[in-house]
């Protein structure tokens, strides 16, 4: 019953953007970037020539789901992109995007202790169905210790057998396209917001060094504005002396855009990496809402 069930699932993107020179023949030319959380499913593909981004797909679900039905309309999504089942990408890189992370200086790093480690950061014990992974962040001088689903682990693994696979946390992409954007624009200070539905992730850094990347839950925008007040206040830095950019779902009318423009007079919406280029249709996008995803490509490159 399970089986004719899951084969019901009709996944339809929400967005989908393409360069239509694309075909079977350029897999092996191209990396594919998967993000996975319990709400998204977002892939993107960079031509690898030029670091050109030339296709982008994103399905969104307006109730978390569980790992296993997100395991399930993966499966449904490659069913239906043939070409895209292939085995032979150069590159798939995946982003997992959760709250079970946690940064651990490379001085104090021990591969052995990663499980104690994300354990310790989470307050409870790794689940026995997830896998703890870690990545080095050079910029950081820290490894970023995460967790994914066991289930999507090995689906990855197997499906792109002949691909080279490299699993990360969303943070770490965020973190490095911050820490890009802060050589970009020379601020002393600055701000990077990503929002989503419910939380949102803050990443703070100073003369080109991250000082902070955490994960908040909120619920209103005033909560929002006060997290935001009260970590800079930790950090002894005062809302006018750093600048602020946002990613992620929202806009400039959003209120809680409008709510953090009260505060921070430097406040700007974020835009898409410059270190990639894009196909026409990609560049149509707003690169902000996708920082995440085309920053997956740029962890390693």
């Amino acid at each position: 019953m399970a089986n004719s069930e899951n084969q019901l699932i009709e996944v339809i993107p929400t967005l989908l953007v393409g360069d239509n020179s694309f075909d079977a023949a350029s897999i092996p030319l191209c990396t594919l970037c998967i993000e996975l959380d319990e709400r998204r499913i977002r892939f993107c593909i960079v031509r690898d020539e030029n670091m050109e981004c030339i296709w982008l797909e994103d399905y969104f679900f307006e109730n978390p789901l569980t790992p296993a039905e997100i395991f399930e309309r993966l499966k449904r999504i490659f069913s239906g992109h043939l070409s895209w089942s292939s085995n032979n990408w150069k590159n798939v890189r995946v982003t997992v995007n959760s709250h079970a992370f946690t940064l651990v200086p490379n001085v104090l790093f021990k591969p052995e202790s990663a499980y104690e480690y994300l354990s310790f950061a989470l307050g409870n014990p790794v689940s026995k169905h997830e896998k703890v992974l870690w990545h080095d962040l050079p910029l950081v001088h820290a490894q970023n210790v995460f967790s994914i689903q066991e289930l999507w682990y090995d689906w990855v693994v197997n499906h792109f057998s002949s691909s080279t696979v490299t699993f990360y946390h969303l943070t770490s992409a965020l973190a490095i396209g911050s820490l890009v954007n802060h050589v970009e624009h020379q601020e002393i200070r600055m701000m990077s917001l990503y929002f989503e539905k419910d939380h949102f992730t803050l990443v703070v850094s100073e003369s080109q060094q991250l000082l902070l990347c955490n994960r908040f839950k909120y619920a209103q925008v005033q909560e929002l504005a006060y997290i935001i007040l009260f970590t800079l206040n930790q950090l002894n830095i005062l809302p006018e002396e750093i600048k602020v950019l946002c990613y992620g779902e929202i806009a400039p009318t959003a209120d809680s855009y409008q709510e953090l423009s009260r505060f921070f007079p430097n406040l700007h919406m974020g835009t898409r990496p410059t270190t990639l280029k894009y196909s026409p249709q990609c560049a149509e996008v707003p690169g902000h809402r996708y920082f995440g995803l085309f920053n997956t490509y740029l962890i390693s490159s």
